[in-house]
């Protein structure tokens, strides 16, 4: 009995603005909590919301080494990605800005993926890269004497924890099902939280009602709901696939910025990000003509952990 064809379209059209809504949670968390809390409280709550869903649905629980790999990547994709976004949001560094920086992953993604997964390299990944840098300097030029100056080191972190997160969750957790691999990944980052959270000196609990609803968002929407779509997009398509996806991130989260958290959108802004976007969609081959062709969009079958074959 074959998949019905609607669940993908759909699930993809739902996953952009939640991921997108977690760069808005996030910079109104981080007004009213320090970021170890804003991550706490995150992972408690996504956890609670995956621990119903498993009691439900019971899930297969990870064998052997797929305990470890789900832990790898709950470091990656969690704990690192989000700390380096809320560090750098808390830090004044705007959440359309963030967006933007963290939607190059894609291109990385496409340019690590002949490495990983078997997929031929052509030239529209390094050419994509580079036009969309060229997109992210002409948005920061006016910031990074000024304004913003080191903290913009924060996003560019948190958008190399998700380029490797996202590889590692395809190359070793595919066959995981999706919810016991977002419970392990939640429970695992909610112990690397805690084992640091009493050496920091922070405030555990909210205190404004703001505070509290941002955070119930980041786990239950953000945390639990996106991922959820984003582990299922990766094993019925590509990492490619996800990943173009999450091109129409940045410009979702700057148009929401302007209403919700005030943040301007200038001309220069409205031009970076265009050209960022076009270097987004010229490094996954979505660009008309020979470049088109040769894009990197389609995975070979994942490898098994400990195939005698190098990694694809």
């Amino acid at each position: 009995m074959t998949r019905s064809r609607w669940p993908v379209p759909a699930l993809s059209v739902l996953f952009v603005p939640l991921w997108a809504s977690g760069f808005i949670a996030g910079k109104i968390a981080t007004g009213h909590l320090e970021v170890p809390a804003v991550l706490l409280w995150r992972f408690v709550i996504a956890l609670a919301v995956m621990l119903a869903a498993a009691a439900v649905l019971r899930p297969a629980l990870p064998v052997g080494r797929a305990w470890l790999h789900l832990a790898v990547t709950a470091l990656l994709l969690q704990v690192g990605q989000f700390s380096f976004v809320y560090s750098g949001l808390s830090a004044g560094v705007p959440a359309g800005l963030s967006s933007l920086i963290l939607g190059m992953a894609p291109l990385l993604v496409g340019l690590l993926t002949p490495l990983l997964l078997a997929t031929r390299l052509g030239p529209a990944p390094v050419v994509g890269l580079l036009i969309g840098a060229t997109g992210v300097y002409v948005v920061l030029a006016d910031d990074l004497g000024g304004g913003l100056g080191w903290s913009v080191v924060f996003p560019v972190l948190g958008m190399l924890a998700l380029t490797a997160g996202t590889l590692y969750q395809k190359r070793f957790n595919d066959r995981t099902p999706v919810v016991t691999s977002v419970v392990v990944q939640m429970a695992t980052s909610l112990v690397a939280t805690l084992a640091v959270f009493p050496f920091l000196g922070v405030a555990w609990l909210p205190l404004t009602p703001g505070g509290w609803l941002a955070v119930v968002w980041l786990g239950v929407i953000n945390s639990a709901g996106a991922f959820v779509l984003m582990f299922l997009l990766l094993r019925w398509r590509s990492t490619v696939y996800v990943s173009s996806l999450l091109n129409l991130v940045p410009a979702t989260t700057a148009l929401t910025a302007v209403p919700v958290l005030g943040e301007p959108l200038t001309a220069q802004a409205v031009l970076g990000l265009a050209i960022a976007l076009v270097g987004m969609f010229v490094g996954l081959g979505r660009f008309p003509g020979r470049w088109g062709r040769d894009r990197p969009g389609r995975d070979a079958e994942p490898v098994p952990a400990g195939a005698a074959v190098p990694p694809p």
